[in-house]
């Protein structure tokens, strides 16, 4: 099997805070992790879009894969918080290159929310200060080719009864030759359940390994001047580019098809026009390229 990297990023917009009936005044945050099974070789990355000042008491911020929104500040029943934050968490994984569209659709996604609260004196350097007092999962159901482009309201629990306005997005952005080494996941036996946890990771395979398959062996001509390479290994070599690109282009149409039907709904005078590419025929070039 030939696993490949690839890179899923999804789009959290955090829009509005309502105070339904919290019981307690004081500082409020909101985190978000994504979550996948164990088994899945994956790494988490985490970063903010276009942070900016604000009137809220505290900026938002990152703190290793997790994003926090901005600390507002809650008095009063029935307050309604504009938030404004996007945070952004990306997902790297190794997949099996025959199986990119199955694994992706199949891949259980879950979107971790926590609210998290202090009613002490909360300094912006300090985030533990803050403590987790609910928590919501949502299961999203992430496909290769339409993306994931959703709008939700999250109520959190009765005894912290509140709500925040989310918008998700997402899609597949990258795929290639693992380029950074993965945790593997231990298998958890009756042999070894008390063995210390050990850090294994799956070695970075070379580039000609991955392209040209496993069983490749570098081999010179008679003449000495190149490298040979069997046909099965170029045959293995062709498929494996198809599957990049076609999984590629198919992300990149159904991203596509989502821009114009919200374009649709813009004024005129603020709608883009984007080339619309004929992914058929594109791929038939790219594949026609190497060949």
């Amino acid at each position: 099997m030939t696993e490949v990297q690839a890179t899923v990023e999804f789009s959290v917009e955090l829009h509005k805070f309502y105070n339904v009936d919290l019981f307690q005044r004081g500082f409020y945050q909101i985190r978000a992790i994504m979550k996948l099974p164990p088994r899945v070789p994956h790494k988490l990355e985490a970063s903010l879009l276009n942070p900016a000042a604000s009137e809220l008491a505290f900026p938002a911020a990152v703190q290793d894969c997790t994003a926090c929104s901005k600390t507002f500040q809650i008095l009063y029943k029935n307050e309604e918080i504009v938030v404004n934050d996007v945070l952004l968490l990306k997902i790297k994984m190794l997949l099996d290159s025959k199986k990119i569209e199955e694994s992706l659709n199949e891949m259980d996604f879950q979107l971790s929310l926590d609210l998290n609260f202090t009613d002490k004196d909360f300094t912006f350097d300090d985030l533990n200060s803050l403590q987790l007092i609910s928590s919501r999962t949502l299961k999203l159901h992430f496909n290769l080719h339409r993306g994931l482009h959703h709008h939700v309201n999250v109520m959190f629990d009765y005894f912290h009864l509140s709500v925040v306005s989310i918008t998700i997005h997402a899609s597949l952005v990258a795929l290639h030759q693992p380029l950074i080494s993965f945790p593997r996941p231990l298998k958890n036996t009756w042999l070894n359940r008390n063995a210390p946890a050990q850090s294994k990771d799956y070695a970075i395979p070379s580039l000609e390994t991955v392209v040209f398959g496993s069983n490749y062996t570098k081999q010179l001509l008679p003449d000495g001047s190149n490298f040979m390479v069997p046909e099965p290994c170029m045959q293995h070599a062709y498929n494996f580019h198809y599957n990049l690109c076609s999984s590629l282009l198919l992300a990149y149409k159904g991203l596509f098809n989502y821009f114009v039907t919200v374009t649709k709904e813009l004024p005129s005078s603020r709608r883009m026009e984007l080339e619309e590419i004929d992914v058929d025929a594109r791929l038939a070039d790219l594949c026609k390229q190497i060949k």
